[in-house]
């Protein structure tokens, strides 16, 4: 796996106050067989990113964040055009914006070493084991349902399988809602975690990263958000490893707590500067090679509006109970009908038994008339 950054900067010393973050204005990230890209265009102060007009090949980005651009998409997409050497297999494509002719496109390429070395990413595949699930509320088991009302928590759980003297520990790089089993065919995206580990969902939901049970596992839960209802909804996952206790802005598990106003690392919070660039673009100034990692899609799953849809856990649902009533008629009846047989009951024997069934009971006239 290559990452390139690209700038069009042609005068750093110059620019650097005027356009700060030109010179990472381009981040290729490249997988086995997908390409994951973060673009900045360079506008004007007075303009704002407009995701309508860019474009990698033909492909539109796939979310927008601040004012960079992400692109997520297969090789095999988009256009882009292969070439195939003695020990290297290339990809190349470019980014557009806009029909301005004076906007030269910003070239993307990915770059595989094939002189006789199976790829980083392909080992993955054959000798590493990812699991991606979805967990009931307290993790000890699968959900019951891939049925969720919305609001309702979704818990979810990632994991891989160590191999001896091994000390990886895993993390979500990048999580995304989608109508679609492709990525690159989906109608609808809603990003749940982004920025290489940012879970942004938690900036304005109920979501966060649970404390690590084991470095190889990975746990969080975020709300069935309003998208898709009652459709299909897959969730496709970018998992990554690297050696343990190593931290740093590609990767890291980042969640927003609204007490400490401020995000926070997941396995250090003593180190949570880390997580700064989640409100913007957690862009690497240097390429690294990581551990074994792997895309993960988890579907089909469906989010409704209300528990009377479908969702079987809940009181408020069309089930027949006794007598053909529904179970949420049954629900208020009985403890009506219960509490009215107490009242009675508790009446009863305040008549018989205490007021005019004690032993010895007189009125109170009487006892006036006797002394």
């Amino acid at each position: 796996m290559q990452s390139y950054s690209n700038t069009n900067c042609l005068n750093e010393l110059s620019l650097v106050k005027l356009c700060p973050l030109c010179l990472i204005d381009v981040v290729t990230d490249c997988k086995a067989d997908s390409v994951t890209v973060k673009w900045r265009p360079v506008l004007s102060l007075t303009q704002k990113v407009d995701p309508s007009q860019a474009h990698l090949g033909s492909c539109p980005p796939s979310s927008l964040y601040g004012d960079v651009l992400l692109f997520i998409v297969w090789l095999k997409d988009c256009g882009f055009k292969k070439q195939v050497s003695k020990d290297k297999v290339t990809y190349t494509n470019v980014l557009t914006y806009g029909l301005d002719p004076d906007r030269p496109p910003e070239p993307v390429e990915c770059v595989y070493d094939t002189s006789g070395k199976v790829s980083n990413l392909d080992k993955t595949e054959n000798d590493r084991v990812f699991r991606l699930e979805f967990m009931n509320s307290d993790f000890s088991g699968p959900a019951p349902s891939s049925v969720f009302t919305l609001g309702s928590r979704i818990s979810i759980k990632a994991e891989v399988e160590q191999q001896d003297l091994e000390h990886l520990q895993i993390y979500l790089q990048s999580c995304v809602l989608a109508t679609a089993p492709d990525l690159t065919r989906a109608s609808q995206l809603h990003a749940v975690i982004s920025n290489a580990g940012c879970l942004v969902e938690s900036k304005e939901g109920n979501s966060a990263f649970l404390p690590r049970q084991k470095p190889s596992e990975i746990r969080l839960y975020f709300p069935a958000v309003k998208f898709a209802l009652g459709e299909n909804i897959f969730l496709h996952c970018d998992l990554a490893t690297w050696d343990r206790q190593s931290f740093g802005i590609d990767r890291k598990a980042c969640h927003y707590s609204k007490e400490q106003r401020m995000w926070e690392l997941l396995d250090d919070s003593h180190l949570s500067y880390i997580c700064r660039c989640c409100d913007s673009a957690c862009i690497r100034r240097t390429s690294f090679e990581s551990g074994p990692s792997t895309k993960k899609v988890l579907g089909p799953f469906t989010i409704v509006e209300d528990a009377q849809n479908g969702v079987s856990n809940t009181l408020w649902n069309t089930e027949e109970g006794l007598a053909g009533l529904p179970m949420w008629v049954l629900v208020v009846i009985v403890p009506l009908v219960l509490l009215l047989v107490a009242g009675a009951i508790a009446t009863g024997y305040y008549l018989c038994f205490w007021r005019g069934g004690r032993l010895g009971y007189r009125p109170s006239r009487d006892l006036l008339t006797k002394y």
